[in-house]
């Protein structure tokens, strides 16, 4: 047994992990630059005002985070989420005088303080997206479609849309005061977090992750009832442009999603699933009307969304999903019969690698047998034989790996031949 383990809620990710982590990240950042988003880049921590901009009574920042002094006594808190540091770079790099909208993407590790189990890490990736500077129901089903179009590309099946509005500023306030009549009425009903939001934010009730299935939370007044007309023509228009486009959603009245500053439109995707992942939310997001604005900038409106890495993972593993998604990082495996073969192998090697073609030697055995066993482990498309009829002939015997088709050709056709072969 291993002296040193790795710490609780966190993974090591190596051969196929690593290819099916990267998959993902590729295939999300690929369809974020076709919708015309950035990449931004933030660090992993930040001071800790930052995070608690997101909402100081979210379960975020009142039980999850990794908050620690540093040297200079400073309160720093390694990100719980992305978009809090993005508005923070946005407004601190003046990103606003740039364009609007202003669409960025990020990738990266964050850190929550959870109880680790199915889908849920205390270090885990999020990819996600932040629009700044318009607010428009076109625009937010076009970020709503680049998250579908991801998962209909990762080919993820028996998932649906949730989606709700919880209106603007001054239909939240109505709404809110009813909620907070309501809830008083039960109080003896709630769970302890929950009474201590009555009249802090009401609103977070509806998301109580303590009981849930709570009759008296699923009673509660409905925030459609508290709309004003434009609010409810937004939201209309919202659902009508998916319809166009054929997006399947559910409307759930309930959904109001676990950080305090998203504002009207709100939204998730969940899996539907005969196993541990049944019900898990892989994606959220939603608009924010206010949260520019709370750092200290303009009155800038926002829309993104984030996704859970892992748990898009452990979904694609659970409908077995990969098929030839992921392949072997080596193109090319060169077995050598003898020493002066050896290096030559490593010579062509060398030439391969520099032609950006991923090639491995045995650097140890002579034997095919040992070769073989590693081309077995390795699984290349291309096997390279040089022995010493090879060596002297200037030639190679080329093995096609998957067609089992060998060839014979002379050493400086190689790159040529193998570039045609791999396109």
């Amino acid at each position: 047994m291993a002296k040193y383990q790795k710490v609780k809620g966190t993974q090591d990710f190596f051969e196929k992990s690593i290819l099916k982590l990267r998959y993902l990240e590729n295939t999300m950042r690929r369809i974020a630059k076709n919708y015309g988003y950035n990449e931004i880049k933030t660090p992993i921590f930040e001071h800790t005002d930052v995070f608690v901009r997101i909402g100081d009574d979210s379960d975020i920042v009142t039980k999850e985070m990794y908050t620690f002094l540093d040297k200079g006594n400073r309160s720093i808190t390694l990100r719980p989420e992305g978009t809090a540091a993005v508005v923070r770079s946005y407004l601190e790099n003046k990103l606003y005088a740039k364009t609007s909208p202003m669409k960025l993407f990020y990738f990266g590790p964050m850190f929550r303080y959870e109880r680790p189990q199915a889908g849920r890490y205390r270090e885990f990736h999020q990819f996600g997206v932040e629009v700044f500077g318009k607010s428009t129901p076109l625009l937010d089903c076009d970020v709503i479609i680049s998250a579908n179009q991801i998962f209909q590309e990762l080919g993820i099946k028996n998932y649906h849309l949730k989606i709700n509005t919880i209106g603007d500023n001054e239909s939240r306030k109505l709404y809110s005061e009813k909620l907070v009549e309501y809830f008083e009425e039960h109080i003896n009903h709630l769970c302890s977090d929950c009474k201590r939001r009555i009249n802090k934010n009401p609103l977070r009730i509806l998301d109580c992750k303590v009981d849930g299935n709570n009759p008296i939370i699923k009673n509660a007044p409905k925030i459609h009832d508290f709309l004003n007309q434009e609010s409810k023509d937004y939201f209309s228009e919202v659902l009508s442009i998916l319809d166009y486009y054929q997006v399947d959603y559910i409307v759930d009245e309930n959904l109001v999603r676990g950080l305090d500053y998203y504002t009207d439109l709100v939204f998730e995707f969940i899996i539907e699933s005969n196993d541990e992942l049944d019900g898990l939310a892989f994606c959220g997001g939603g608009k924010y009307a206010n949260l520019v604005e709370s750092f200290g900038g303009m009155d800038i409106p926002g829309i993104g969304y984030a996704i859970g890495v892992e748990r898009l993972l452990s979904i694609v593993d659970s409908q077995d999903g990969w098929n030839d998604k992921i392949e072997n990082d080596i193109d090319v495996l060169i077995i050598s019969l003898d020493k002066l073969s050896k290096l030559k192998a490593l010579e062509i090697a060398y030439l391969l690698r520099l032609h950006n073609i991923p090639t491995e030697i045995d650097y140890e055995h002579y034997t095919m047998k040992h070769q073989f066993k590693l081309a077995d482990k390795l699984n290349p498309k291309f096997l390279i034989i040089i022995g010493e009829e090879e060596r002297k002939n200037n030639i190679v015997s080329i093995k096609d790996n998957e067609t089992k088709v060998e060839e014979t050709i002379s050493q400086e056709k190689i790159i040529s031949y193998l570039k045609g072969k791999l396109l």
